[in-house]
């Protein structure tokens, strides 16, 4: 092959992939899918009369690969932003406080959790003022505890 049929190649390589940033976002959100499928690989999946663990853990892998794949056909169909540096702060805030969710659910509860999620959480972007932060800490608190502990019965600390 002579180099201009090989710039050629890569020009026209170039020229398909019209989005990167939905190359980019596809990627990830099929990692993200296949991780899923591998960390539930010994749960019993069961059928959908007879659901056993497994079974929504693997439909949540199934439709975040759709998602991805689709996004991923999308960077070589539609124009879209070209890729640009990661957001570093606000992947770090996210990551925290869930983590910190996973870690205070059991010793704090899950009032005084949610409210560190939503605390640590707004360094993720504009830091919420006190009115609006009350508010949706005080909606998601009732509504994770009318649905977790009330409506499906799960034995979760509401308080310490």
């Amino acid at each position: 092959m002579t180099p201009s049929q090989e710039r050629n190649g890569r020009n026209a390589m170039a020229h398909r992939l019209r989005s990167p940033q939905d190359l980019a976002g596809g990627l990830l959100i099929s990692v993200i899918a296949l991780s899923g499928f591998w960390l539930a690989r010994g749960w019993e999946a069961g059928t959908l009369a007879a659901m056993q663990a497994g079974f929504f853990p693997r439909l949540v892998c199934v439709l975040l690969l759709a998602m991805g794949l689709a996004t991923m056909v999308r960077a070589v169909t539609a124009d879209g932003p070209v890729a640009f540096g990661w957001a570093w702060r606000p992947s770090v805030a996210i990551t925290v406080a869930v983590l910190a969710f996973a870690v205070l659910l059991d010793r704090l509860g899950l009032v005084l959790a949610i409210l560190a999620l939503i605390g640590i959480g707004g360094f993720a972007g504009r830091p919420l003022r006190p009115a609006p932060f009350t508010a949706l800490w005080a909606g998601l608190a009732t509504g994770c505890v009318a649905i977790f502990s009330w409506g499906l019965g799960l034995p979760l600390q509401i308080w310490p």
